[in-house]
Parts: structure tokens; sequence; C-alpha cells
């Protein structure tokens, strides 16, 4: 398929989807005189007009554009792991078949050992009690990320994180939350992260501090964006060239790049998450915390 499609941009190119089409591709009409209009309900241009791209400035960079095959395939995303969500909640409910574990992949059991998995890595680093509050947030984030990652290895589909958009915002939610949970921890000594250890140095670890904690929600952004462009760009490269057999070793790399940068993107949210709600004068004591916690769930 050409660049920045998918199944969905035809079917949203359908005659009853071109004004949905339109508005994800940030479309519009303009004439001669470079007047600009909105496209009709269709997705059809008046006569005289032709389709022109609008500037869009909600994206980043400026005037990217915001096609369909990354909007649609976020949205698909969360319907997968809705799914998922309600299908394993449903079998948690009853109470006598949640005690026995399922002896075959299902979706149930599939997202109950995902989910133990983030757990304990939250459990080790975090302790008991803050793994638990955090799960939400990190787990969910994983099994966004990962299915999200994984959609890039089924011909026809693109991975919404390989968008700098996409894995943007899912940084901006970690550094959101980060910044939250210290000042709901620790009130207004949460700043003493910022000003350093005496006052004198204030006006260096200041800056210092403040470039550290905006770059973090970049670096998890670009490390998972350039990752899966990447790796999808080479498996397509090598379906395109020859579609059986070849792909495979590069698809099993792609299955451990999807991996592997799920699980990246969380543990280095659990550590941003850690130094937000540990205190200055208990970096030993909430240390120990955490790797008896580790070592409790190797026992």
């Amino acid at each position: 398929m050409p660049d920045h499609t998918s199944w969905f941009t035809y079917l949203l190119a359908l005659p009853g989807f071109r004004g949905l089409w339109a508005v994800f591709n940030h479309l519009g009409c303009v004439n001669a005189e470079g007047q600009v209009t909105a496209m009709e309900a269709g997705g059809q241009c008046a006569p005289g007009y032709a389709v022109t791209e609008l500037p869009n400035h909600f994206s980043y960079p400026a005037n990217t554009p915001v096609t369909i095959e990354y909007t649609t395939l976020g949205l698909f995303v969360l319907l997968i792991v809705a799914l998922f969500v309600m299908v394993t909640r449903a079998r948690l409910s009853d109470l006598k078949t949640a005690k026995l574990p399922e002896g075959q992949l299902t979706v149930a059991s599939f997202t109950e050992n995902f989910v133990e998995v983030f757990y304990g890595l939250l459990k080790g680093v975090l302790g008991k009690d803050d793994a638990k509050a955090f799960l939400p947030i990190v787990g969910t984030s994983a099994l966004f990320i990962f299915f999200s990652n994984a959609l890039g290895l089924i011909p026809g589909f693109s991975p919404p994180t390989s968008n700098f958009n996409v894995t943007l915002a899912c940084g901006l939610v970690i550094f959101f939350f980060t910044h939250w949970y210290g000042f709901k921890r620790q009130g207004g000594a949460y700043a003493k992260h910022f000003l350093g250890p005496v006052p004198a140095l204030i006006p260096l670890m200041l800056p210092l501090e403040l470039v550290s904690h905006l770059v973090r929600p970049l670096s998890l952004a670009i490390r998972l964006c350039v990752n899966l462009f990447v790796d999808h760009l080479v498996v397509s490269v090598f379906t395109a060239l020859v579609f059986v057999l070849v792909p495979v070793p590069i698809m099993v790399l792609g299955v451990l790049v999807v991996v592997l940068q799920t699980y990246v993107f969380c543990l280095l949210s659990t550590i941003y998450f850690q130094l937000a709600i540990e205190h200055h004068d208990d970096h030993g004591e909430h240390g120990d915390h955490g790797h008896d916690g580790h070592d409790h769930a190797h026992a």
C-alpha cells in the first residue's frame, strides 16, 4: 500500500465517508483567487474550487497533517483495548471461573498475564501500595502502546505509534500525571525537587531541573516513534520485495521491538513516578522498600 494509507483509508474514501475523510485530513476547497472554504457535506468542492490542505496548528510540527491512518487506527486500538478489558472483566466477575486458570491462550488469560507483568514492574520499583495506585495509568499505557505497535505487523495496517503526534500525546499523559501525583503526595514540598539541596544553588538547579522535566515527554515520544517507524518501514520493504518466508526473520525482530518498546516506555514512566512521589529525606528508605517488594515478588 502507498505510504500513509491503510485499509481504513479506503473505507473512509467511500462516498458516504468522504466528509469524514476531509475532516481527518484537514482538507478544504480553494478557488483561483485564493479564497478558502470548507468542504461540502459529501466531501466535495463546489464548482470552481479545488481540494487543498488547510493549515493545521494543532499538530507538531506545525501544519503536519493528522491523517486518516493514524487517527482512525488510534481509535481502532482503543476499541481493541476496551474489548479485551470487557472480556476479562466479565470472566473475573464470576468468582468460580476466575479462581481457575485457563489452560489455553484466550483474550482473558492474555490480558491477565499482560497486566501481571507490568504490575510486577511497578511493585518492584514503587512497592505494593503504590503499584496498585499507578497500575491503571501504566497498565492502560502498556495495552495501548502494545496493540498500537503490534498493529504494524499486520499487512494493510500501520502502527499509530509511528506518528510523532500520537507518541507525544502518550508522553504528555505521563508528564501530567507525574507532576500531578508529585504535588498530590508532597504538596508544596514537591517544588524542592526543582530547587536543589541549598538555596545558593537555586539559580543553577532550577533551569536544569525544568529542562530535564520538559525533555522527558519528548524523550518518550521520540524513542517510541522513531523505533516503530523504522521497524515498520523495514518490515514493509522486505514484505514488498518477497512476500513469502523471507520477511519472517524481520517480522520476528519486529515482535521483539513491539514488546521491548512497550516495556521501556512503561519502565521509564515508572521511574518518573518514583522520582516524583519520593521525599528528599527518604530516598534510601523508599529504595529499600521497592527492592524488598521486588525480592518478595521473586520469592
